[in-house]
């Protein structure tokens, strides 16, 4: 059974009971959260029913072992196992079980990356932590922020989203944060989210690309005038602009899925995803362009010719008017 990490508890308030959970996704948040749904519903006397394995620390037959162990004063015994990604030798002994599975324990492995043997084993219940969209999460931010009698705007609770790179957990922790800061005042607004909420250099790169793309040219350039009143110098957001751009441009032309191009990146599923789509808003003769230009901004600092805050202005103007 596939369910996304919102129907999951769908799937207990109806009482379905499974010999196996995956949360299998990069919302590390989902997959924790989950586990503990099952514990509050199914575990007792976790001192003695509880048995837990980080990556690397359990093979198949150690965890079979701790599934035959009978509960204690618990309608469930839980094994929990992270990053478990079976070997063939682990797949025969956990085919075994499964045929019959204990009726006592509950297996639940918490995965950020795929793994098709457990996705494929019956009995198993796998629940999509992919990371929610900003839409979903937009609606979450203003739910949670009217338990505190604040008022967010769906729009305003979506940047809030986008700043926080639709990582739950940094989600959940600045909108607590608005809230507390609001609270005379009782409503959020742009200017306290520009105010509390930090961007990191990536997401800053990739919301001054957007601007370009959509000839907001003024908007990009005041992006990369705070990246320097903040500290960061003209070399490096080069080096992170030349970065990107490249990226937009494998994307444009290679026909990997936002998995293969996470891998090849050494990114998130998330990331790849968003800039596949922005690669769509350029002509792919506008991304070589860009980083050939950026390639040799990079040349011409680096031999001295001139200086990386004037090539990094040019090299900015040049991609603004292609």
């Amino acid at each position: 059974m596939m369910v996304k990490y919102g129907e999951f508890k769908t799937v207990l308030e109806r009482g379905e009971v499974f010999p196996a959970y995956l949360f299998e996704g990069e919302e590390k948040y989902f997959g924790e959260k989950g586990l503990e749904l099952l514990k509050k519903k199914y575990l007792s006397e976790p001192s003695l029913n509880l048995a837990e394995f980080g990556q690397g620390e359990a093979v198949a037959g150690e965890i079979v072992a701790s599934l035959d162990a009978y509960p204690f004063m618990s309608e469930k015994r839980f094994t929990v196992v992270k990053e478990f990604y079976p070997t063939a030798a682990d797949g025969r002994i956990l085919k075994r079980y499964f045929e019959a599975p204990s009726k006592s324990s509950v297996l639940v492995v918490i995965n950020e990356k795929s793994c098709d043997f457990l996705k494929k084993t019956d009995g198993i219940c796998c629940v999509d932590c992919s990371k929610a969209d900003t839409g979903t999460l937009a609606r979450w931010i203003k739910s949670r922020c009217a338990e505190d009698k604040i008022d967010i705007d769906l729009e305003r609770a979506a940047l809030l989203a986008e700043y926080c790179s639709s990582d739950m957990s940094r989600i959940i922790n600045e909108t607590a944060k608005l809230c507390a800061y609001v609270k005379d005042k009782g409503a959020i607004s742009s200017n306290d989210i520009e105010l509390l909420v930090s961007r990191d250099s990536d997401y800053k790169i990739y919301e001054m690309t957007d601007y370009i793309a959509k000839k907001k040219y003024d908007l990009a350039l005041y992006i990369i005038d705070d990246m320097l009143s903040r500290g960061e110098t003209p070399q490096r957001i080069m080096a992170s602009v030349y970065n990107y751009f490249r990226r937009l441009l494998f994307a444009a032309i290679s026909d990997m899925t936002d998995g293969e191009l996470a891998l090849a990146f050494g990114v998130k599923e998330y990331a790849a995803m968003k800039t596949r789509k922005q690669s769509l808003l350029f002509k792919k003769r506008a991304l070589k362009a860009a980083v050939d230009r950026l390639c040799e901004a990079d040349y011409e600092f680096k031999s001295g010719k001139t200086s990386a805050d004037d090539e990094m202005w040019l090299a900015i103007f040049s991609i603004m008017n292609d």
